[in-house]
């Protein structure tokens, strides 16, 4: 029973793989990121290689059991390259990504010191228990859920930290958000978690589970074909321009702090950039020819706050001078304005109204 239920949930992930595999090429995902993607979906289906064996009873090629394991660690950092650029606008290339794939392979290959008649038993029921004797069987699969958990965490952060400078870099920030991609990274890191404690469970014989490997199989790749399947939706983002480190430090003269800030307002009033719907800081400065760290860290410094706020004040003065000068309704301006609120837009006039003195 517990087999013919495995089988219908491999046929079911086949189908979501399928379906994913099509829509990453009719949704025309840019190059940059497609070419890493598309490597991470040839990668999912030959992790799960021992699934498929074991669902065609293939003891026949057991020989070639147990050598798939790092295919999910490669097809993660995969994952990792192809949702960076949509992140930063310059991505660097990490040569120690590489390195969990690299270490994941080559224990991989303990696997061959097992007897084939061996292998052809753990088809129809996993080993558990002596770690010393059955190691090889039980290392790799430590290691790719290591491997995927430590390459989901850093997925994590860099999608967190994102979120949490986007209003210094863009404007209209509701659309440019990635909620679902954050929760999908968050389900990962869980389920390689997970994995681990089964991996280690059955190693050490607390918890002794016929089936293990095939849990194990299961549970990544179902969690590394959700992620997949997640990124072959069109996001809009904002890959960001900021030097973290350097905004972090926090470090520049009042000089340059003074220089920028004028020249930053200078350019917000001559070319009206306060009217551009999707504004970015990177289009803002490649305008205004500054640097857009520079600016960042300019206002942090100065007025304590973020590029957002700064061109939403021009928005307000713009939209208070429409409304006092006009018949402009109210919604009209605040939609013009990229102002989602129209709340939020009146209590800013009473509140600079009762502010203004009486002539």
């Amino acid at each position: 029973m517990t087999s013919a239920i495995n089988d219908y949930f491999l046929y079911a992930l086949l189908g979501i793989y399928v379906i994913g595999f099509v829509r990453l090429f009719v949704q025309k995902i840019n190059l940059r990121s497609g070419r890493w993607l598309t490597a991470a979906f040839l990668c999912w289906p030959v992790f799960m290689l021992d699934e498929w064996l074991r669902m065609a009873n293939a003891t026949g090629l057991a020989s070639i059991y147990g050598l798939s394991e790092v295919f999910a660690v490669i097809a993660i950092t995969c994952c990792y390259r192809a949702i960076k650029p949509m992140l930063l606008a310059y991505p660097t290339a990490r040569k120690r990504l590489w390195w969990p794939v690299v270490v994941t392979g080559v224990f991989q290959c303990a696997i061959l010191l097992i007897p084939v008649d061996d292998k052809q038993q753990w088809l129809s029921s996993s080993p558990h228990g002596q770690p010393l004797l059955l190691w090889p069987a039980y290392i790799a699969s430590l290691l790719t859920g290591f491997s995927v958990l430590l390459i989901g965490i850093l997925i994590t952060e860099h999608i967190q930290m994102y979120h949490r400078h986007l209003p210094e870099q863009a404007v209209d920030i509701k659309n440019l958000k990635m909620p679902r991609l954050a929760g999908v990274m968050g389900s990962l890191v869980g389920v390689a978690f997970m994995s681990i404690l089964l991996v280690t469970a059955a190693t050490f014989g607390f918890f002794p589970v016929p089936f293990w490997e095939g849990f194990h199989h299961l549970m990544i790749g179902t969690a590394i074909l959700i992620v997949l399947f997640s990124l072959t939706f069109i996001r809009r983002t904002s890959p960001s321009p900021l030097d973290y480190e350097r905004l972090d430090e926090g470090k520049a003269t009042p000089y340059e702090i003074s220089s920028i800030i004028s020249k930053a307002e200078r350019y917000t009033i001559e070319s009206k950039a306060y009217k551009v719907r999707f504004l970015t800081l990177s289009e803002f400065c490649r305008g205004a020819d500054i640097d857009p760290t520079s600016l960042a860290l300019a206002l942090q410094l100065t007025e304590k706050k973020n590029f957002r706020r700064f061109i939403f004040h021009y928005r307000l003065e713009y939209a208070k001078n429409v409304l006092l000068r006009s018949d402009a309704k109210l919604e009209a301006v605040a939609k013009r304005m990229g102002i989602n609120s129209e709340k939020f837009l009146s209590e800013y006039l009473v509140k600079h109204l009762n502010s203004t003195p009486l002539r």
